[in-house]
């Protein structure tokens, strides 16, 4: 009989789902016509999913030091308000730079293009469905919250984010400068999907359980 929980602890469907939340991205720019604009912004609705998602690991976090760390209800409301805070700071810098592509390519209509379209909730939601599978098989069926630490979960996306969307924010940013082609916004969904890969294996979770 097919063992689920083995096959879900294998490196290979790790790599799937990273690959597979990537390629949303690849797939919008190849296919629908998107643009980096679009693409800043997707990657910043993918921020607010992780947020979501990480609340629970916190208050579910057993491990840890609580006389010196504080109780994970104390942790996931500073978590609340100080990441929420920080999107609101990303979502501006992501949207200044979105209107910026869209005043190039003559297009506008940032927010008809990216919110107000049903495709790219389409995209958001599929994200988000990848997102809440890893976090099924990395924290529930791993049983990690019984040595994880909430302070330590709720630092966790921070180190995720600046790796990840500073560094497309920056590619972006060269990008308007250096007035390149449309087509080069497929080097920021493959530099960052090439980025998370070496992440999970830096952080373990390409290993074997």
């Amino acid at each position: 009989m097919l063992d689920l929980r083995r096959l879900l602890s294998g490196p290979g469907w790790a790599l799937s789902l990273i690959l597979a939340g990537n390629l949303i991205p690849v797939f919008g720019v190849a296919f629908l016509g998107w643009d980096a604009a679009q693409i800043l912004l997707l990657y910043w609705a993918e921020n607010v999913v992780v947020g979501f998602l990480t609340v629970p690991r916190i208050l579910a976090a057993e491990g840890g030091r609580r006389d010196q760390e504080g109780s994970p209800a104390a942790n996931g409301c500073f978590f609340s308000v100080h990441y929420g805070v920080f999107c609101i700071g990303h979502l501006v810098f992501a949207l200044s730079m979105a209107n910026d592509f869209a005043r190039v390519d003559g297009q506008g209509g940032v927010w008809s293009r990216t919110f107000g379209d049903g495709g790219f909730w389409l995209a958001i939601l599929a994200i988000a469905l990848l997102h809440l599978i890893g976090q099924v098989r990395d924290w529930w069926m791993k049983r990690a919250w019984r040595d994880a630490s909430p302070m330590m979960e709720m630092f966790r996306p921070y180190g995720r984010i600046v790796v990840l969307h500073i560094t497309v924010l920056l590619g972006a940013w060269l990008m308007l400068a250096l007035k390149a082609p449309a087509w080069t916004v497929l080097l920021l969904c493959l530099g960052k999907a090439l980025l998370e890969v070496i992440g999970a294996v830096a952080t373990g979770r390409l290993a074997r359980s």
